[in-house]
């Protein structure tokens, strides 16, 4: 079981001839288990429904997971990831079963089921102006706070459910891979004559988000890695300095154990532990981080997040068919 204390709550107060939200903070205790489950909070005041019998307005997070306590990871939504996942806030008036659901991600859900099926409750109104707006930060703060509370964790790994880099066509057609009989042959080249036993398939390596170290977590080199194709274009230190807004001017384990760090850097593919070795196609537990040149080609010593602690996570490592 792990568990976390989050707060959250409106920006400021907002008030609209039918509703008045109050700024007041909610806390709310997150429990999570072992495995892939829908996380309920208790309800919180969120504030007052005044056009219909002053009632109470209460809320209630939502959010699925997945806890591996094994490996001491935890996954979940990113706070603009548009997924059945993803956090959301749901709200109803006291002793009512009208809900309404405040989605982190605004590009999720169905508008009309969340915020206009109801008899009473309805966000959508010309007299809820903002309401929605105001509830919806509400969902974005307790998602940012429940990543932050997560990653505060000691020894804890931390996922979060991003969206891939955006690939244009060009690049797109330039990462796609053919296999024959079920092996790994090659970038595609268009034009390349094909056989019934080739299949092209789409990049190896899929985009499952980012991943959140404590300092100090060892990790070690994954073995035979040098054919994983890049994402939209990018070399992977590229794609990790883009991703984390900064480029690496330091191995992430500089000198650890005495090793004598190089000036030129990779994002190596990496896991977690001590022993360096290959990995099955489909594995979901491979990482970018930035190490040296001499660490990427050694397999015989290990590292630790030591000067970085973010990472890109790859959910499906050389995946194919």
């Amino acid at each position: 079981m792990l568990s976390v204390k989050i707060s959250f709550a409106p920006h400021v107060g907002h008030q609209t001839p039918l509703v008045e939200l109050v700024e007041t903070p909610s806390t709310v205790e997150i429990s999570l288990e072992d495995g892939a489950h829908t996380f309920q909070s208790e309800d919180v005041d969120v504030g007052k429904f005044t056009a219909f019998g002053n009632r109470r307005l209460l809320g209630r997070l939502v959010f699925g997971y997945v806890y591996d306590e094994a490996r001491h990871t935890v996954t979940v939504c990113g706070t603009d990831f548009a997924s059945a996942d993803g956090l959301r806030l749901v709200t109803f008036p006291a002793g009512t079963e009208e809900c309404c659901y405040h989605r982190a991600a605004g590009s999720a859900g169905f508008l009309a089921d969340d915020l206009m099926g109801n008899r009473h409750w309805n966000c959508r109104t010309p007299l809820t102006v903002g309401v929605d707006e105001v509830l919806r930060g509400m969902a974005r703060a307790a998602n940012e706070s429940l990543i932050a509370a997560l990653k505060s964790l000691p020894g804890l790994i931390v996922r979060v459910r991003t969206t891939p880099p955006e690939i244009s066509p060009d690049d797109y057609q330039k990462l796609l891979v053919v296999y024959r009989d079920g092996v790994f042959q090659g970038l595609y080249e268009p034009g390349a004559e094909l056989g019934p036993q080739d299949e092209v398939v789409t990049i190896e390596s899929v985009w499952g988000g980012t991943v959140h170290f404590s300092v100090g977590e060892a990790f070690a080199n994954v073995i035979g890695s040098t054919n994983d194709p890049r994402i939209a274009g990018k070399t992977w230190i590229n794609l990790w300095a883009d991703q984390f807004g900064v480029y690496p001017n330091i191995c992430t384990s500089y000198h650890f154990n005495g090793f004598n760090c190089g000036t030129s850097f990779v994002g190596g593919h990496i896991i977690t532990g001590t022993v360096a070795h290959t990995m099955p196609k489909g594995s979901d537990s491979v990482y970018i981080m930035p190490i040296c040149q001499p660490h990427n080609h050694n397999d015989n010593v290990f590292m630790e997040a030591l000067e970085y602690q973010d990472g890109i996570w790859l959910k499906d490592y050389l995946g194919g068919p």
